[in-house]
């Protein structure tokens, strides 16, 4: 097995570098240098520790953009809310002013009924008084 230099280490997935550690760590026994083994095992797990923490502030930097977009879309929904509430009370004052209106008509329209009503009993009696005079 060749022990990766430089760069090619670098180009190394994290679990190809952590296979790479045991499997030095496993020669160390073998070989007469284990100091040199262990020493390029050690190499290999601190660039797998590198390429762990290098994920995890990219996946933290994508979470804080998550919630930067999720926080502009709420702040959109809330604006939204804001105008329907207006809206709806704005409308919520036109029913009540449209009420008011036909209450006043409705109102108007019973007094004239009772006019229509009156008017009509009275040419009733006339026509009656009319027909007894007869």
């Amino acid at each position: 097995m060749q022990f990766p230099i430089g760069d090619q280490m670098h180009q190394l997935s994290i679990e190809q570098l952590t296979e790479q550690a045991a499997e030095l760590a496993r020669r160390a026994g073998d070989s007469g240098s284990a100091q040199v083994s262990e020493l390029r095992a050690r190499v290999c797990l601190e660039i797998a520790q590198i390429k762990l923490m290098q994920a995890d502030q990219a996946l933290k930097t994508q979470e804080i953009d998550l919630a930067s977009k999720a926080n502009a879309l709420t702040e959109k929904l809330l604006k939204s809310n804001e105008e329907t509430s207006k809206q709806s009370e704005e409308s919520a004052k036109s029913m009540n002013i449209a009420t008011a209106q036909l209450a006043s008509s409705t109102n108007s329209l019973n007094w004239a009924t009772w006019v229509l009503v009156i008017f009509t009993a009275v040419q009733a009696f006339i026509a009656i008084a009319a027909f007894l005079k007869k």
